[in-house]
C-alpha cells in the first residue's frame, strides 16, 4: 500500500503531514510525542463536530497515550463538552492463537457514570483485544448512546475483527474516526507501516506502563482535582 493509498478520507493536510512526521521520527521520543498529540488535537476536533455540545463525553486511554494522543483528544473535547477521563494499565501479551490485555490497574475520573458518549482512543488499532478490554471495563457501568473508537492509524481488518467481538445492539453504536488505514502486519503482528514501531520506546517509555509502574501526568493532574 502506498502512502497515499493509505489515508482515510477523514485526513486533511495537516493530518496527512503528522502521520508522516510520525514515520520520521521515530528515533527522537520528544517529537514524536508532541506530534502524538497534535494528531489527537486533530481527531478531537473531528469529535467535535460529531458529538452534540449538550452530550457528556467520557475518554478511554491506555496508560501509554494518556499524556500524548490521549491529551490531545481531550484538550480539544473540554473546550464543547462535559469530559471525562478513564485511563487503563492493560497488560498486553500473547498466547497460543491470538493475545489478551486485561486491565491490571485504571484510573476513572468521578462522574464518569454521567457520560451518554464514550470515545475510546488508541495509538495504532492492529487487532480487538486491547479496545475490546476497554469497553467491556466500562459499558457495565455507563450505557452509551454512542461509542467512538478513535486512532490516528488501524489495520484494514481490525474494524471487523471488533464488531464481532459484541452484540448488534453494541457494535451498531460503534462510529470509527482514523485517519490512515494499513493492510500490513510484521511476524511480531505490529501493522505496517503504521505508527512506525511499537509504541513503548517511541514515547521514550522502558516497557508497558503496567510493568514499569509509569503514571501518566494526565493522571497526576485529574486526580488532584
Amino acid at each position: 500500500m502506498s502512502i497515499v493509498e493509505r489515508y482515510s478520507a477523514l485526513a486533511e493536510g495537516d493530518a496527512k503531514a503528522a502521520l508522516q512526521r510520525l514515520l520520521s521520527s521515530t528515533d527522537n521520543p520528544s517529537v514524536y510525542s508532541a506530534t502524538m498529540e497534535a494528531l489527537g488535537r486533530i481527531l478531537g476536533t473531528l469529535l467535535n463536530s460529531r458529538i452534540p455540545n449538550d452530550h457528556e463525553c467520557l475518554l478511554a486511554s491506555t496508560a501509554e497515550d494518556a499524556d500524548f494522543l490521549t491529551k490531545g483528544i481531550y484538550d480539544r473535547l473540554k473546550e464543547s463538552h462535559s469530559i471525562k477521563a478513564a485511563v487503563f494499565w492493560n497488560n498486553h501479551y500473547s498466547v497460543p492463537g491470538g493475545s489478551v490485555a486485561p486491565v491490571v490497574h485504571k484510573f476513572l475520573e468521578p462522574g464518569y457514570e454521567a457520560a451518554n458518549v464514550l470515545v475510546i482512543a488508541k495509538s495504532v488499532i492492529s487487532g480487538s483485544c486491547v479496545v475490546r478490554t476497554n469497553i467491556l471495563e466500562l459499558i457495565e457501568h455507563i450505557d452509551p448512546v454512542k461509542i467512538f473508537i478513535v486512532s490516528p492509524v488501524m489495520h484494514s481488518k481490525s474494524e471487523a475483527a471488533l464488531r464481532d467481538e459484541f452484540p448488534s445492539e453494541i457494535a451498531d453504536k460503534f462510529e470509527f474516526l482514523v485517519l490512515a488505514v494499513d493492510q500490513e502486519k510484521s511476524k511480531t503482528g505490529e501493522v505496517l507501516p503504521g505508527i512506525g514501531g511499537e509504541i513503548y520506546p517511541l514515547l521514550g517509555l522502558k516497557d508497558q506502563p503496567a510493568r514499569i509502574s509509569y503514571m501518566p501526568n494526565l493522571v497526576r493532574q485529574l486526580a488532584a482535582l
